[in-house]
């Protein structure tokens, strides 16, 4: 079964709401305000049957200018629209105003009601006739068909209902595989059942019991029921209109404009890079109404610098969410007109401008080049990203299409993975190439010094940590740099600096043998290895983390002082179950400034257990043979 929605338009008083009663016995017209006004005010719903194969959800729409953001609330997620233009009144403001609004949401699928054709003569129809197609001539509607109907007579309403279902037939499908997704419209409670929405399912389905994400804000919620069109469903699918009973947090919160959707899919921000569609241009700052699903968001324009206005950012006054592709309209704050459609991009990023790889993004959606946004959307996000926020800034597209676009750009190697992230092969080969240069750069300035933090890189490149982490290890393995510990440093550069510390622990080791209790220090060091006095700090770090000189409170011990010491140690215990720090001060002929400190760092090491104020044998402390 295919299911569509159909939106009407059209100016106010020209009726629609009686042709959408005339063709499925249902008055849409549910307010007590709207039934004494005699017009629709707010969204009205009914069902139309229209085969076997296809059915319609109809969305009522208000044709008052005052409610011309209500009318925008229904408009954004229809298949098709049926304009309705009164014979005897023809074209008014607000049937080229729909129709223009219309054409920038992109609906590209119509039918024309002449309504209230009982109230004329036939001459006159021909010249309203003649007119509404000068109106359509260069708009989607061009080769619409037209009816001459009456919802009060019933003449033309079986050619009507016929000529809907030729359309509906040619109206492309909603996609039930791609994640489901529904602006909200309605949000009310039901004593003994709380929580309702409704809306039109845009895309794929949902089902009793499943767990749906509220943006902006991204509270979760489940479905407890859902009901289309007065009928308990188990399951809604794209195109349907639903209600939804909902169970959660904060379900008070609930309102029109906000989005329903799976899991990890909406994205929600207060800045937008979009491409524009204007009739009007403005200057920037401009204060505007942003009209997206059901959403009406106030905010301001911005353009770029060097760019032509119709690549645009709007900066909105409070979060938005929405998708890469969602197709928007924007009105002058005050006075309330029409400036021009919008397609949204991306949440912005902090810089001023419309970085190059984004235009490029922006090129493949207007060419609807599903490998080329996939590609895209790696290479602006400026780093690896995961499968899932590849999918979460693809917008609604299904799973299976990213997927096995994903597979395809990796065997043709555009892309790459590594472990759980992708990237473009040009941002590896970019990312290692200012590394390199990074470290040639600093081993130049710092040749003493074993390498560059690895944390200190990982800023340098602007990189996330896991995401630093997983191409570290790759490119270790390509053998492009060589991590030790927490430092990096180019291959070729670790080889000459290993050999250059292996002969630095020798020649210290041989020099400090003997030195007994004395603390080494950078001079002391610079004399006795012959070392440069501005590379002796560099060179005693690198003897600490070699075990060479070991930090014993705030003196600096040789590694043949501490076996020394280990070795007194070891001969006391030979004949006495414990040790002071007295009495190692007394055989080490030292002070207790030593001895404390000395014995202090033997328990760290765990050759000492500390018993009071006495210490016992460790575990670890050295045996003769070590």
């Amino acid at each position: 079964m295919k299911h569509i929605i159909i939106g009407t338009a059209g100016h106010v008083d020209h009726g629609k709401t009686a042709l959408i009663k005339a063709l499925t016995g249902t008055d849409t017209d549910r307010l007590k305000e709207e039934k004494a006004r005699g017009i629709s005010i707010d969204l009205g719903f009914a069902a139309l049957h229209l085969s076997e194969d296809i059915t319609a959800g109809i969305v009522d729409v208000p044709g008052h200018e005052r409610f011309l953001k209500n009318m925008l609330a229904g408009t954004g997620g229809i298949d098709m629209v049926m304009l309705v233009i009164a014979a005897d009144e023809g074209v008014m403001p607000q049937t080229r105003e729909h129709l223009a609004m219309l054409g920038l949401y992109g609906v590209r699928h119509g039918v024309v009601a002449l309504n209230k054709a009982d109230k004329v003569e036939d001459d006159w129809l021909e010249l309203v006739e003649d007119d509404v197609r000068g109106l359509l001539a260069d708009t989607f509607l061009a080769q619409a068909p037209l009816c001459r109907v009456s919802a009060i007579t019933g003449a033309g309403l079986s050619d009507l209902r016929q000529t809907l279902l030729a359309v509906a037939g040619k109206v492309p499908a909603r996609d039930t595989q791609a994640p489901f997704r529904l602006w909200i419209d309605r949000a009310f409670t039901v004593k003994g059942h709380g929580t309702v929405v409704t809306g039109s399912a845009l895309s794929g389905t949902v089902a009793v019991g499943d767990t749906l994400k509220v943006y902006p804000g991204g509270a979760t919620v489940k479905v407890r029921g859902m009901e289309s069109h007065g009928q308990k469903a188990e399951r809604i699918n794209a195109g349907q209109r639903t209600a939804i009973n909902l169970s959660g947090s904060d379900m008070e919160a609930l309102e029109r404009g906000m989005e329903l959707s799976a899991p990890a899919r909406g994205l929600t921000a207060a800045t937008w890079d979009v491409i524009a569609d204007w009739r009007e241009e403005v200057p920037a700052g401009t204060r505007i109404r942003l009209h997206l699903g059901t959403a009406e968001v106030l905010g301001r324009l911005h353009y770029y610098k060097d760019l032509p206005p119709r690549y645009s950012r709007l900066l909105l006054e409070e979060p938005l969410g929405a998708a890469l592709g969602d197709r928007g309209i924007v009105r002058l704050y005050s006075p309330q007109h029409l400036l021009g459609g919008v397609t949204l991009l991306a949440p912005a990023k902090p810089a001023r401008r419309l970085s190059p790889r984004r235009l490029e993004l922006a090129e493949a959606l207007d060419r609807h080049d599903d490998r080329e946004i996939i590609a895209k959307i790696i290479a602006d996000h400026g780093q690896p990203i995961s499968l899932e926020d590849i999918k979460r800034s693809a917008g609604y597209l299904p799973d299976r299409l990213v997927e096995q676009v994903l597979e395809n750009l990796r065997t043709d190697g555009v892309v790459m993975v590594l472990g759980s992230f992708y990237l473009t092969s040009a941002m590896e080969a970019g990312l290692v190439k200012r590394l390199t240069e990074l470290l040639a750069g600093y081993h130049q300035e710092q040749p003493d010094r074993p390498g560059l933090s690895k944390e200190i890189a990982r800023q340098k490149l602007g990189l996330k940590e896991r995401a630093c982490e997983v191409l570290l290890d790759y490119w270790q393995k390509q053998g492009a740099v060589v991590i030790a510990g927490a430092d990096l440093a180019l291959r070729e550069f670790a080889s000459k600096h290993d050999d250059w510390r292996q002969n630095l622990v020798s020649r210290a080791e041989d020099a400090f043998r003997s030195i007994g209790l004395t603390s080494v220090d950078p001079p002391l060091l610079a004399e006795k290895l012959g070392v440069p006095a501005d590379k002796a700090r560099a060179a005693l770090d690198i003897l600490l983390k070699e075990g060479a000189l070991h930090r014993v409170g705030d003196l600096v011990l040789a590694k043949a002082t501490i076996e020394y010491v280990a070795g007194v140690v070891r001969n006391h215990f030979a004949a006495n179950p414990t040790i002071s720090v007295g009495e190692l001060r007394d055989m080490l002929e030292t002070s207790r400034k030593v001895a404390l400190p000395l014995i202090e760092f033997f328990d760290q090491q765990k050759y000492t257990i500390r018993d009071g104020d006495a210490r016992r044998a460790g575990p670890r402390l050295p045996d003769k043979s070590e």
